[in-house]
């Protein structure tokens, strides 16, 4: 059976839309609507360039649909307005089916893990009333809800009330983790969040009640966090103080305190299962899934890449599958976004009057220009889902010095001094750089790690102030190409590892086409450009 999982757009506060295809219970595509129209996050649109593309990548017709699945339970005219929409964009519409925001989120966790059996849980700010949820899933049993909890205890929106404190946007959370290390936890937030014997209390009226925001950009305080922190928030772009560097260890350390406790409870509940599957906006913060690692309830924890919303249609799909009769189960593969031949690329760069080569071994050319200390775009195969680039959509440099790390940042990505960059690893060489906690597998970018003392100069620009990275190990079998790369520049460097950040620029969405690519490159300060077989360099 064929099942269009949906996210997004029915209302203005809906964002990340996307769209995703199981077939038979596997989900063979799934992209996002931002990849294609070019406006990240999308707030307000609903997803159809992103069902066109997910249609032509399957190969399979609008008619072949069997059912379709959106979040949305807890709305009454969420089924009708999709219906209404899907007859206009495409002249008739399979039967729709409503499921809750956070199941969607447990189900893309869940199902896309491999694992037989685990304890789920969804963490974020809101959706359909309700901010997280708990849960015990095995493969044929499906998913089992032990817990929804309210959106008025949400932890998401209690990091997105210091986020637009400190100066930030709704979308920016992962600046406030980034932002923590360089300050002490020393700011009292018990009267907003503290943790407590199976979870958290979260005192509501922090959040601004009336008016209510009129738009995603506007804050979301209320007035009473100014007078309990004693001074005014910061404004975008004035200068970041001490006081607001422990303002941000003091958030993350009561978040992470939080998190831990609801995990205990879960487990309390249902001490026999020793794996953990997490999603939601929350599970994007991965310095407290490292805290996560250290539990000694899990032998394994599994985060996706797409835990935010980006990731709801994908559970939509896959729960889905459970409603027809399918069995959902797969160890997922993150590239299920288009992919362009190269004809295509060709054609886009005879279009544009590129002067280009054609090479034999992107892998080994991209190494040698890795080794003299080049910033290259990578641009390979079906696009990765998430807001992280797993060496598809990539810039990668050589991460030996902090040197490179500011030429990235100064000629390309323009971002505040304290964000991290991230590396990529051969995945059987992690042990001997980072403290993996007996782990082997770090593929999606959703944990930090302690880098090895001894090793930590050697990839210094990916190393952040407190000792940690943010790992992505890479396989032959998940990505050979990718692995290629890094087996080529491990080869002739000593190290096996390299700087791996989104190929876009500051307020753009990742590149989706070749067309995309070759504007970021001729808009920054890139060295180079690999398109699968073809190389674009300057003068």
């Amino acid at each position: 059976m064929i099942v269009l999982g949906l996210h997004g757009g029915v209302t203005i506060g809906q964002h990340e839309p996307a769209a995703a295809l199981a077939v038979n219970g596997r989900i063979v595509a799934h992209c996002e609507e931002e990849r294609y129209l070019r406006i990240k996050s999308c707030y307000g649109y609903l997803p159809h360039r992103a069902i066109k593309a997910c249609l032509a990548q399957a190969n399979i017709r609008w008619e072949d649909i069997d059912l379709i699945v959106t979040p949305g339970l807890t709305y009454d005219d969420f089924s009708a307005r999709w219906k209404d929409y899907l007859r206009h964009t495409f002249g008739s519409c399979p039967r729709v089916e409503l499921i809750h925001h956070q199941h969607a989120h447990v189900a893309t966790a869940f199902y896309a893990s491999g694992l037989n059996e685990a304890l789920c849980l969804s963490l974020d700010a809101t959706g359909d009333g309700a901010c997280g949820m708990l849960a015990h899933a095995t493969k044929h049993g499906g998913v089992k809800i032990l817990e929804t909890i309210p959106t008025h205890s949400s932890l998401g929106y209690f990091y997105t009330l210091m986020t637009y404190y400190l100066g930030f946007e709704e979308g920016d959370e992962y600046k406030v983790m980034g932002l923590a290390p360089y300050g002490k936890p020393t700011i009292d937030l018990s009267s907003i969040v503290r943790p407590v014997k199976g979870g958290w209390e979260f005192d509501w009226s922090f959040v601004r009640q009336d008016p209510a925001p009129k738009s995603p950009f506007e804050p979301v305080y209320a007035k009473k966090l100014l007078d309990l922190l004693g001074r005014p928030n910061r404004c975008p772009g004035e200068p970041v103080e001490d006081f607001h560097r422990d303002v941000a260890r003091s958030t993350q350390w009561v978040l992470e305190e939080c998190l831990l406790s609801v995990v205990d409870e879960l487990h309390r509940r249902v001490p026999q299962v020793r794996h953990l599957c997490f999603a939601g906006g929350v599970a994007l913060n991965c310095s407290a899934t490292r805290r996560l690692l250290h539990s000694e309830h899990f032998d394994q924890i599994y985060v996706p890449p797409v835990a935010s919303d980006r990731g709801l249609a994908m559970g939509c799909a896959y729960q889905g599958a459970v409603m027809v009769g399918d069995t959902p189960w797969q160890l997922w593969d993150p590239y299920l976004g288009s992919n362009y031949s190269n004809t295509v690329i060709r054609q886009e760069l005879e279009a544009n009057g590129c002067r280009y080569k054609e090479i034999d071994d992107p892998m080994q050319v991209g190494a040698d220009l890795l080794a003299k200390e080049k910033i290259i775009g990578w641009f390979q195969g079906r696009s990765e889902s998430g807001a992280r680039a797993l060496g598809n959509r990539s810039i990668l440099a050589s991460c030996a010095t902090t040197t490179i790390r500011d030429l990235v940042n100064a000629r390309i990505k323009y971002r505040e001094e304290f964000r991290p960059f991230a590396p990529s690893i051969l995945q059987e060489e992690v042990s001997s750089w980072f403290e993996t906690h007996g782990r082997k597998e770090f593929p999606y970018m959703t944990f930090t790690l302690d880098a090895v003392e001894s090793q930590a100069s050697k990839i210094a620009a990916v190393v952040h102030v407190d000792g940690t990275a943010r790992v992505q190990t890479v396989s032959s079998s998940t990505n050979e190409i990718y692995y290629g790369l890094i087996n080529s520049y491990a080869k002739q460097s000593g190290v096996p590892v390299i700087l791996n950040t989104s190929f876009n620029l500051k307020g753009q969405p990742i590149v989706e086409t070749p067309r995309d690519a070759l504007m970021t490159f001729y808009g920054c300060g890139l060295d180079a450009l690999i398109l699968n077989n073809f190389i674009v360099q300057k003068d």
